[in-house]
């Protein structure tokens, strides 16, 4: 490579004038003052050179040689003009960056933090200086020389004298493919169709082993995992996982998003197109409520489905993609819930929840609804028993043998004796479906015709048979007084108190003894 003797860092214009402009070179000012964008360091400067190289074409090579650090692209190479300052050009929606600054402020925070910059692209070659200007005292502004030379392709920044890192590891461009453990489209499909990447840093031994290994260490995640914004680094996550997003706006300086919530918005679109198992159940750990792993997830990530929206290319719903994979997410489900859980929407369903032999889980309120779609919600479920129970099939008085029909006489006459004002409009022996897979039903009432009706499985002994008719009219005595007949709720543990005390009066009370004579307890 041919070294080409570097400029002063500041220039002033008689110098250029006697020393530079007579050996060809041209000088342009770029606008700036040195003292321009001061929290920008060596990471910020290598962060926006290589954006530009891998917007120009999705790759870079780095090195170091005798002068310092390289970084080269091989795209179209950079205009003279596109070092100037002026109205914003912007980039198309695909690239990383937004308005193509970011490598002018590079250069200059290089070149206060005393190194030069040279770019050799195609056709020329440029030093970026400070010009030294006279302006009511001095002042230094970004500036460049330029003449004809340079390379025949691509472009190349020499950092001439930095011996520090190139930060390799905060490109997500370079990271194992191995550790791109999943992946799902973005927002962004024109020109290039984007991917966000699910990132595993350090694979466990076995990658099914994994969710017990995230379990036990817990929240030892701080620093170790990262979020990267179009494959560049933004910032560490307390997470066990990385996470490479698309889908939303930077702010000016790159160091976050111009708004938090979309970020994990695109967090939740990525989770949506997961498909592992072992990753599901970390997942579900996290966004349990309150949580198993304590992590940014576990508060923070969006899976509504009106906020994730379609995906660009199929114009599916980002939701539709866990109801695609709903096998997968119930098998993650059962093994971090439990085999008899179910999604909870609404704590005063919990009771019923129980009753029907399953266990209300609350998770994360913006994964619930689409979480939904693969997993059983406790309005499903008791939506479903309803459904079941509607089935109920009275079995005619003549049709039952004579000691179902004394028992269904004492349930009947309990009742009136019981309710001597607004009594249950009958009380009758059925065939009832069970209420879920996982319970029979041995009594019910029903709100809308105001019946009981006992199963004809506890009519057979006269105690099986008065439990269940003390459930069941407890629930008219809680409809009638509050309008709801909700099952293990407060309201109608204390109407069953209530029933079974008045049950022991009127039985205690002898006016039965003759229908008590037939019974068999």
């Amino acid at each position: 490579m041919t070294v080409i003797a570097a400029p002063p860092k500041v220039l002033t214009m008689d110098e250029y004038e006697a020393e530079w402009k007579t050996r060809g070179w041209q000088i342009i000012i770029i606008g700036p003052t040195s003292t321009w964008r001061q929290e920008w360091g060596e990471w910020e400067a290598i962060r926006d050179i290589v954006q530009n190289a891998l917007d120009e074409c999705e790759y870079y090579t780095h090195g170091y040689d005798d002068e310092g650090l390289y970084i080269r692209d091989v795209g179209k190479g950079i205009a003279v003009a596109d070092f100037l300052l002026g109205p914003p050009k912007l980039k198309p929606d695909h690239a990383r960056g937004k308005f193509g600054e970011g490598m002018k402020i590079a250069a200059l925070a290089l070149l206060r933090l005393g190194y030069s910059v040279r770019v050799e692209t195609q056709g020329r070659v440029l030093w970026i200086i400070f010009l030294e200007q006279k302006t009511n005292g001095h002042a230094r502004t970004l500036a460049a020389l330029w003449k004809p030379n340079g390379r025949k392709h691509g472009t190349a920044f020499h950092i001439i004298g930095y011996r520090g890192t190139a930060f390799e590891d905060r490109f997500a461009v370079n990271l194992l493919r191995k550790s791109i453990i999943a992946d799902g489209p973005s927002l962004l499909s024109q020109p290039i169709r984007r991917f966000n990447q699910l990132i595993q840093h350090k694979l466990p031994p076995a990658e099914k082993d994994f969710p017990e290994m995230v379990k036990a260490v817990g929240a030892t995640f701080t620093g170790q995992s990262r979020i990267y914004a179009r494959d560049i680094y933004m910032r560490d996550i307390n997470s066990p996982y990385s996470y490479n997003l698309w889908s939303f706006d930077m702010a000016p300086d790159r160091h976050g998003p111009k708004n938090e919530s979309d970020l994990w918005t695109d967090v939740g679109r990525l989770w949506s197109c997961v498909t592992k198992a072992d990753h599901l159940q970390v997942f579900l750990q996290m966004i349990k409520q309150p949580p198993v792993i304590e992590t940014e997830e576990s508060h923070n990530v969006n899976m509504g489905s009106w906020d994730m929206g379609r995906e660009p290319v199929t114009g599916k719903d980002y939701a539709d993609f866990v109801r695609e994979n709903d096998s997968v997410w119930r098998e993650a489900w059962r093994k971090v819930m439990g085999e008899n859980a179910v999604i909870r929407t609404d704590a005063r369903w919990d009771g019923m929840v129980k009753h029907l032999g399953y266990e209300s889980v609350s998770v994360q309120s913006y994964v619930r609804d689409t979480l939904a779609r693969a997993v059983t919600t406790d309005r499903e479920l008791i939506r479903t028993s309803q459904e079941r129970l509607r089935e109920v099939e009275v079995i005619a008085d003549e049709k039952l043998e004579h000691r179902y029909r004394s028992h269904l006489n004492l349930a009947r006459a309990i009742t009136r004796k019981v309710f001597t004002y607004s009594p249950p409009s009958g009380v009758h022996v059925a065939v009832i479906p069970p209420a879920s897979d996982r319970v029979r039903t041995a009594g019910m009432y029903s709100t809308a015709v105001g019946e009981v009706y006992i199963s004809l499985e506890m009519m057979g002994r006269a105690r099986s048979m008065i439990d269940t008719l003390v459930h069941e009219l407890a629930h008219h005595r809680q409809y009638r007084t509050m309008g709801e007949a909700e099952d293990l709720t407060p309201a109608h543990a204390e109407s069953m108190t209530y029933i079974a005390a008045e049950v022991v009066k009127v039985i205690a009370g002898g006016d039965l003894d003759d229908l008590l004579k037939e019974v068999v307890w």
